[in-house]
């Protein structure tokens, strides 16, 4: 199983490793509820589930537990036609109405297979945390961050093709990439070490569709700021970008070769190789603290175990979402 973590840190579930988020896939489908998760292949139904404030759906029972629903228990309903099946139900915890929905092909009721993946769902249910409102952000913040850990281990597929092509042009953008990824978190890390907290800085780590981020040559200089890098690192970072630039806006307009590029490539894949190891230095440093993305509370540092890779499988297939560099995630 794998934790998910709704949006904005309303509740934590645990859903088969085999099973995909859809919402971030289907093109248009926004991150709220319904909340929608099929297996990545061979898929017979799709499972959902929602939230909503319960004094906005369940107003009565709000009144009736103003601390909050103490204890979580599932009521199950059908609501069935003659081309779907859909099984419900209907829950509250703490301050949430929550609702489960099962669906599948009517002409597939009682099938085994929909019989094993509705036994998956009861364990989904049973897994439901509602997330007390004060720790609710760093939830939100946490699931960004095993994104961005998703989205960076992606990013080497990209590299080792573009390196195994010959695809200078790629490699040169896949490690600014990467450089820019290694600086963020490192200087997230550097920002948590210094405050002795968990509060991860999201700005770094995570920008919103209509956000205006954090360009590269400011996370250069924050960086430097927080003593991630050195001056000469400042330096050659700053050399690197301008020389990127050329390559990427003005190959056609300015005197570079091609025969420039595999040694840009090859200055960046080094560059890249040492801001990575400067990371590997502060989680080091981070590991033994009780604080801190990768310190004892989050448990980022233990000994990763087959799931634990097939989790990070998922999350690169979620990342890619073509077949050439799908990963088996499941067990047959």
């Amino acid at each position: 199983m794998k934790h998910w973590t709704e949006p904005n840190g309303i509740f934590l579930i645990q859903i088969p490793t085999e099973w995909q988020y859809l919402n971030p896939v289907v093109e248009g489908e926004e991150e709220k509820s319904p909340y929608s998760f099929q297996p990545y292949e061979n898929a017979n139904g799709c499972f959902q589930i929602s939230c909503y404030p319960l004094e906005e759906i369940a107003p009565k029972l709000a009144d009736e537990y103003p601390n909050g629903v103490p204890e979580l228990r599932w009521r199950p309903s059908r609501m069935d036609d003659s081309e779907f099946c859909v099984h419900m139900f209907y829950g509250a915890s703490a301050d949430q109405a929550l609702i489960g929905k099962y669906i599948h092909d009517a002409s597939l009721d009682n099938d085994e297979q929909i019989n094993e993946e509705l036994r998956l769902v009861d364990k989904i249910l049973k897994s439901v945390v509602i997330v007390p409102p004060g720790d609710r952000k760093l939830a939100s913040d946490m699931e960004k961050f095993d994104r961005f850990q998703g989205a960076l281990a992606a990013s080497y597929d990209l590299l080792d093709n573009a390196i195994e092509s010959d695809s200078f042009v790629e490699v040169i953008a896949v490690s600014a990439n990467q450089i820019d990824a290694f600086l963020r978190l490192s200087i997230v890390i550097a920002i948590q070490l210094k405050n002795q907290t968990d509060e991860v800085p999201i700005k770094y780590l995570f920008q919103a569709e209509d956000e205006r981020g954090l360009m590269e040559r400011k996370i250069y200089d924050d960086a430097l700021k927080y003593n991630v890098i050195k001056d000469n690192d400042h330096k050659e970072l700053n050399s690197l970008y301008k020389l990127r630039n050329r390559v990427i806006h003005r190959y056609i307009i300015s005197n570079i070769k091609t025969r420039d590029l595999p040694g840009i490539a090859l200055r960046y894949v080094e560059a890249c190789e040492k801001v990575r190891l400067i990371l590997r230095d502060l989680e080091n440093k981070q590991k033994d603290c009780q604080y801190g993305v990768y310190g004892k509370k989050f448990m980022k540092f233990s000994e990763p175990d087959d799931e634990a890779i097939k989790r990070l499988f998922a999350d690169v297939n979620d990342k890619h979402l073509i077949r050439k560099f799908a990963r088996k995630v499941t067990n047959d």
